[in-house]
């Protein structure tokens, strides 16, 4: 007997840890059509209908196979076990059963219920492909867009991923939204990649949604609207994303395309770092240490710069290091705020760059260093930093000797 279920979803947290394993490229997870995961509702759920399941399963039908896979890695009917997951994917594979191919490429990618095994990945990704699974086309573009168990080759993904993009498959949409906005495989076209991207935001895809209203924002690809830039990124802010979360906030905050309300801004900067989104925490610590939309505290606005600026993010290092010298929220510690401009100006930060020049001819927090003072304003003056220049000057000024 046929078991009568729709083909499942991909739950996100499958998906969120491909973009742990492979980076920002690669999608969230929302649903899309040819994804996999366990039956939602309907008969497969019930204890009577899983029984029918497991019995078609054990009984050779692949399809049966697939879907129990997918219960067990998603926990619908049972609790979650990935090897009983991949088990199960891997006898409607050998069937050749594409979306169990498809999705068995998928945990060898991530390595989940198995040891990640890239060459396993692509063979398995390639037979689903083969078969015309958009699942299996996306993931066997993403594997030769990253040089996955293959070498790296864009004109390749670009292939794959438009196969799947024909299908309406989103994560396909967006990634060949992603290689023409680089440029990569493709001749870079902000227009196409705008054009994809905004297929796959009509279908819900937040990560879409998200780079289509930075298009709007920055009139790349579409002309600038920063009332349809801000309706997208609510969009994909209201779906979780904290990076739509986070240029939400900019707008609210600078009143550009929505009305402006800093309380509002506030509130989805909270929501973006609580995730770790590391402008958010450092625009919190703004928010704190100037009082616009949160209450005024130095000690906590330092708080916000030091969890952004401990995970790398420049601007929040030299906000920290402003603090340590002005003793705002902190101790006054020259030694530490010489310590945090140095971060941020081995970063690129070209601000850090000049106070750190102007730390080593002054002298505080440092050891007067003048080959150290012209190198770090050099560095700033050539961003064309016009202080650091200034600076630079009244160096050469001072090293030359007085005419008599």
């Amino acid at each position: 007997m046929r078991i009568p279920l729709a083909r499942p979803w991909t739950g996100r947290c499958f998906f969120l840890a491909l973009v742990i394993v492979l980076g920002s490229a690669l999608p969230s997870g929302q649903g899309a059509t040819g994804t996999v995961g366990p039956p939602h509702g309907g008969e497969g759920t019930a204890p009577a209908g899983w029984r029918r399941l497991v019995r078609a399963a054990e009984g050779g039908s692949a399809e049966a196979q697939y879907r129990l896979g997918a219960a067990y890695l998603e926990g619908q009917g049972v609790e979650p076990d990935a090897k009983k997951a991949v088990q199960w994917y891997t006898k409607a594979a050998r069937k050749g059963w594409a979306p169990a191919q498809a999705t068995l490429g998928l945990l060898y990618t991530v390595g989940q219920g198995v040891d990640r095994d890239y060459h396993r990945a692509l063979e398995w990704s390639r037979r689903a492909a083969e078969q015309g699974d958009p699942l299996g086309e996306w993931s066997l573009g993403v594997l030769y867009a990253h040089g996955l168990g293959v070498e790296q080759n864009y004109e390749q993904a670009a292939r794959w991923y438009r196969k799947a993009a024909a299908a309406g498959q989103a994560e396909a949409e967006h990634s060949l939204g992603r290689i023409y906005a680089k440029g990569r495989g493709v001749p870079a076209d902000p227009v196409a990649a705008a054009s994809w991207y905004r297929k796959a935001a009509e279908q819900g895809y937040a990560p879409s949604q998200f780079r289509l209203g930075l298009a709007y924002v920055q009139g790349e690809g579409v002309p600038q609207d920063y009332a349809q830039g801000a309706a997208w990124l609510e969009k994909a802010a209201g779906a979780g994303d904290p990076f739509a979360q986070s240029d939400l906030a900019v707008l609210y905050a600078e009143g550009k395309g929505v009305r402006q309300d800093l309380a509002q801004a506030v509130s989805w900067w909270e929501k973006a770092a609580a995730q770790g989104e590391l402008k958010a925490e450092d625009n919190l610590g703004n928010a704190c240490e100037t009082g616009k939309g949160a209450l005024q505290d130095a000690k906590r606005a330092a708080e916000w710069y030091r969890k952004a600026a401990d995970h790398g993010y420049p601007l929040a290092a030299r906000h920290l290091a402003r603090l340590y010298e002005e003793g705002k929220g902190v101790p006054r510690d020259p030694g530490e705020a010489a310590l945090w401009y140095r971060k941020a100006a081995e970063m690129g930060d070209v601000v850090a760059e000049r106070e750190l020049g102007h730390l080593y001819r002054s002298g505080e927090g440092v050891a007067p260093n003048r080959e150290e003072a012209e190198a770090w304003l050099e560095k700033a003056a050539a961003q064309g930093d016009p202080e650091a220049q200034e600076e630079l000057s009244l160096l050469e000024k001072a090293a030359k000797p007085a005419a008599r």
